[in-house]
């Protein structure tokens, strides 16, 4: 039977020809301009990196195979860029590249079963999904995993379509990251295993790996597979030791990381957020659909070709398997996570929505259907940065991102080099603020978390006793005296005046006033 042709071109719009002609192309340029909007409204609504980054920052830069703040890549991630740029811009670039990679990793992935036209649609669609396409936050745990899961399924794909042997041992590779990069991408990876079982060239792999098979092809499949499960194992295991060792402390982002407590919740509330967050995709979807359409004879179609069962199963397990997984997990866990969390377990609803539906899609509405991809294209950069804006007027308040951070150290700095003509090498307090200190300085000093060695393995007492280190707390009462937990873990604190500055965007805010003390190099 032949396929409905549709409307010529005088009858599509922009957005429907592009996608028709060009829809690589298109989907790459889309996936530019969302970053390019992220990334001015993070510049211009956010003078200083948000707490996480400025954290990760004071972190990454000391190399340890796990923190009680979080998981490590992030870290090391940000003190790598850091290292070259010598700029905070990267934590302004870093989210939205992220996302807009993990979208072309998306679509590499549809393309091969679902057509170029019908997997740019399916990425599209994901503009409307508020955990995914919206890189609101620092570069963290949740947005890292994202392309890396990303990849693994791509890599997973072309090693089971194909039996790539590049794509073997590439595969192993993303395993070790993402167990270094969080907890969620492992979810996915374990589905991804049992998918790869339910495959012909799974089972004669794994029987090639239990050397119950003559077939040479799978007795080469099986070695490469134990090669690379024995060098997974050999990588992951120095993080897991970390983790039994540390009561499985860090695994996920929490508000050690940076994070405000408001906006952790538990495991049924952030799964009602990740769903109402489907609602920008679920609009396209209704808007796009035949419902009371007075242009059924002239919509265009898209049509792609047959679908695989076993791609189908594929994209449905995925798509559906990991976030059920982690729910259940984070119910008897009792975890208290951000909507962000989900992220990673979310990548495949916009490709799960065209393969449940038929292989001639059609697009009703096409304007309206374009007024809404935009609205949710331009809208939420521009909200998000046009509230970071007025918050400091209507605020009580300031938001974490307009901390004076770079002034505030550069004073703190010049006043310790003043008083004791050393390099400022050590800051002590809470990690936010101590975080924040270091990041202002130019001497970039190692942050000693509430002078707990626990929470900071890496500090060297007695190159602290002999360098020195300021100790730096909140004032927000009549009290400026240093929290009794902080100045217990130290040596007697002759607190100094109050330094009181200005927020980056005062507005009718009340400065920000910090309480320090300096501990004098030993003689």
């Amino acid at each position: 039977m032949r396929a409905p042709t549709g409307p010529g071109p005088l009858e599509a719009t922009i957005l429907t020809e592009a996608l028709r002609a060009r829809p690589a192309a298109f989907l790459a340029l889309a996936l530019v301009v969302h970053a390019g909007l992220w990334t001015l409204a993070r510049a211009i609504a956010d003078p200083t990196p948000a707490p996480e980054v400025l954290i990760g920052l004071a972190l990454g830069r000391e190399w340890r195979l796990g923190y009680l703040e979080g998981p490590p890549l992030a870290f090391w991630l940000l003190d790598i860029v850091y290292g070259f740029g010598g700029s905070f811009v990267v934590a302004y670039l870093l989210p939205a590249v992220t996302v807009a990679l993990t979208g072309w990793l998306v679509f590499a992935f549809a393309r091969d079963f679902l057509g170029d036209r019908h997997a740019a649609i399916a990425v599209l669609l994901m503009v409307g999904v508020h955990p995914v396409a919206f890189p609101v936050g620092a570069i963290n745990a949740d947005l890292l995993q994202m392309p890396l899961v990303a990849a693994a399924v791509l890599v997973w794909w072309r090693a089971v379509k194909s039996g790539s042997r590049y794509a073997r041992y590439l595969f192993a590779v993303l395993v070790v990251l993402i167990a270094y990069a969080g907890a969620q991408g492992l979810l996915v990876v374990l589905a991804l295993f049992g998918l790869a079982l339910a495959n012909k060239g799974g089972r004669e792999a794994l029987a090639g790996l239990l050397l119950i098979t003559k077939d040479w092809r799978a007795a080469l499949a099986g070695r490469d597979a134990l090669i690379a499960i024995i060098a997974v194992l050999v990588l992951v295991a120095p993080r897991f030791i970390w983790l039994v060792l540390n009561n499985f402390a860090g695994l996920v982002p929490g508000e050690a990381s940076g994070l405000e407590s408001v906006s952790l919740d538990g495991a049924a509330d952030v799964a009602v957020q990740a769903l109402a967050g489907h609602l920008g995709l679920l609009v396209l979807l209704v808007v796009a659909s035949a419902w009371f359409a007075s242009d059924r004879d002239s919509a265009p179609t898209f049509v792609r070709p047959p679908l695989a069962r076993f791609a189908r199963a594929c994209v449905i397990v995925i798509a559906t398997l990991p976030p059920l997984a982690a729910l259940g997990l984070g119910f008897v866990a009792g975890a208290r996570l951000p909507v962000s969390a989900a992220a990673p377990l979310l990548l495949y609803s916009g490709v799960l929505a065209l393969v449940l539906a038929d292989d001639v899609v059609r697009v009703h509405r096409q304007r309206s259907v374009a007024v809404a991809a935009l609205a949710l294209l331009l809208l939420p950069p521009t909200l998000d940065a046009a509230s970071s804006l007025i918050a400091p007027w209507v605020a009580d308040r300031g938001r974490p991102t307009n901390f004076p951070a770079a002034a505030a150290g550069r004073y703190l700095t010049d006043v310790f080099r003043n008083r004791t003509s050393r390099r400022f090498e050590y800051v002590i307090g809470d990690a936010r603020i101590a975080s924040a200190i270091a990041f202002g300085s130019r001497d970039r000093p190692h942050v000693f978390i509430d002078a707990d060695p626990q929470r900071s393995p890496w500090i060297d007492r007695e190159r602290l006793q002999r360098s020195g280190a300021l100790v730096v707390w909140s004032v927000t009462g009549r009290n400026p005296a240093p929290p009794p937990t902080l100045a217990s873990r130290l040596p007697p604190l002759t607190p100094e005046a109050t330094f009181t500055l200005n927020w980056v965007i005062s507005g009718r805010l009340d400065p920000v006033r910090i309480g320090w003390a300096i501990i004098p190099p030993a003689q």
